[in-house]
């Protein structure tokens, strides 16, 4: 803040008047304590954190970054969130990928940042055709599929607990 004195030529004072420096600067997240890329365990509760600075204060805004909705904790779904914290209670397979943390201030331009969430769930397998029937020495197809995060490693046996040969 600069204060000054408005004098006439004569030295007489006219009046005082202050002026203020206003320093507008754009938003800017920062690198910590702001969430990196996060691997979870599906069920578990995620708490992505996004920080930034900037003048006016920056406001943020959380958003998929495929355009998904974003699930509310009442199960309501909606595109975008506003807060520094977009909590994930008991995170689910259908909820891993990018997200947008976007900080904004008016002051152009809005900056943003991506953050990976991977979530880690056990194998799930569903067999088409759980009854194949065949005649002795007859060539027959099973199939199995299976779908987990990281990706499974699946194989026949036999009811001996022999692995079967895949051909």
């Amino acid at each position: 803040m600069c204060k000054y004195k408005i004098k006439r030529k004569q030295g007489i004072e006219i009046g005082t008047s202050v002026v203020r420096e206003i320093y507008v600067v754009p938003p800017d997240i920062l690198d910590y304590p702001t969430s990196t890329d996060m691997v979870v365990r599906e069920g578990s509760n995620v708490n992505l954190r996004c920080v930034a600075k900037g003048s006016p204060e920056p406001s943020i805004t959380w958003r998929r970054e495929t355009g998904e909705p974003l699930k509310l904790l009442t199960g309501e779904e909606v595109g975008s969130i506003d807060g520094p914290v977009l909590n994930i209670t008991r995170v689910s397979r259908q909820q891993m990928g990018p997200y947008l943390c976007i900080a904004s201030n008016g002051i152009p331009p809005s900056v943003s940042k991506r953050i990976m969430l991977i979530v880690h769930f056990p194998p799930m397998i569903w067999i088409q055709n759980q009854l194949v029937g065949a005649y002795e020495g007859q060539q027959i197809t099973l199939e199995c599929h299976s779908e987990a995060f990281p990706k499974s490693i699946n194989y026949w046996t036999t009811d001996k607990g022999e692995i079967v040969p895949q051909s």
